[in-house]
């Protein structure tokens, strides 16, 4: 289930403009507003007062945005009423460029990435967005824009799903659903630093080589998957199952698992699971359990993570593949490419 967020709508001109850099200093920028709920045809460049800045917060002028499935259920109101006109995003990369009330000034000026979700955000399909600074990863001059922008939330998210929820070891048989996805290949790749050997279900034959080369067993979905899956365990079943598809691969996913085996969802993106009682779980002692990120329950271990995901981005070890770039005009193909399933990795939205 999408988590429950508190969503502030902007005021906004539903006035086209030029795509070209604004002139500084600016009081309006671009920004993709969203003046009705519906498809991704409802995601429409608008003029919009840049944000104003509260205390401990910055703003930050935005190279690049990452994209997530997340952002398609707000603007369809899968789960709730979103309020419009409305700015979608809720990660990015850039620059800071103002500094609120309370914020060091050696800030400004540095290159950062963020995830936060809204209110601590303005939007981030947008020219400028206000972030707290507690909020911000500092980028080193190696890591390029678009890699940083698909760090912050899914880089965290399949970090804390393989480290803290799931607490992958070595010795266990991971399966992953929707391996080939943004976090999908980070988990992949992750689990198998950690130990783990993964297989990881894919919609297609064309996402396969891309599993691989995470170091995952790719498997078609299909009727037979749970057959397929005892096969490659000689029978057993799997340790853990990660799960962000829901109620499509639920049953899937139970008869999976081997004895004290463990469902982690970290998503519904095909529907809310249904309800699981304690008497499906007794006779292999299964478990239960969900995970959404929020980065405020560990900072120790977000400090970790933040290290671990730029310094595998840098020196290749850890791979954050990017479907392709879009300008941040084209939101709207972005959304309609990751609802068709047929993106491998992450799609971020440039200048």
């Amino acid at each position: 289930m999408t988590p429950f967020v508190e969503l502030c709508p902007v005021r906004t001109e539903a006035v086209p403009i030029p795509s070209e850099p604004l002139d500084r200093p600016v009081n309006v920028m671009r920004a993709v507003v969203m003046q009705r709920v519906g498809g991704p045809e409802v995601l429409e460049v608008a003029r919009v007062p840049v944000p104003k800045l509260k205390a401990g917060e910055v703003l930050v002028e935005l190279h690049a945005r990452g994209v997530n499935f997340s952002e398609t259920e707000v603007r369809r109101a899968r789960y709730r009423p979103t309020p419009v006109p409305w700015v979608l995003g809720n990660e990015g990369a850039g620059v800071v460029v103002a500094l609120g009330p309370d914020v060091d000034p050696a800030w400004r000026g540095h290159r950062v990435a963020f995830h936060a979700e809204s209110p601590k955000t303005s939007g981030t399909y947008a020219d400028f967005a206000t972030c707290p600074v507690s909020e911000l990863l500092p980028l080193p001059d190696g890591l390029d824009d678009v890699t940083a922008a698909a760090i912050p939330q899914q880089g965290l998210t399949a970090w804390f799903l393989v480290h803290r929820a799931a607490r992958v070891r070595a010795g266990q048989t991971v399966l992953i659903h929707a391996a080939a996805g943004g976090v999908g290949l980070l988990a992949v790749q992750l689990a198998r630093r950690a130990g783990a050997r993964v297989l990881g279900t894919i919609s297609g034959e064309h996402k396969a080589p891309a599993v691989e080369e995470a170091g995952g067993e790719p498997l078609l979905y299909g009727d037979d998957l749970v057959e397929r899956v005892r096969e490659r365990t000689g029978g057993r079943g799997v340790d853990l199952v990660l799960d962000s598809v829901g109620l499509p691969t639920q049953a899937t996913s139970m008869a999976a698992l081997g004895a004290f085996g463990e469902l982690v969802y970290f998503g519904d993106a095909g529907g809310l699971p249904a309800p699981v009682y304690p008497d499906v779980l007794y006779r292999r002692s299964l478990k239960v359990s969900a995970f959404r990120l929020d980065t405020s329950h560990d900072p120790a271990a977000l400090a970790r993570a933040r290290h671990e995901l730029v310094s595998g981005a840098l020196d290749g070890t850890l791979r954050f593949r990017i479907d392709r770039t879009l300008p941040l005009a084209q939101a709207s193909e972005a959304h309609r490419l990751l609802e068709s399933r047929s993106t491998i990795g992450k799609i971020v939205l440039t200048r």
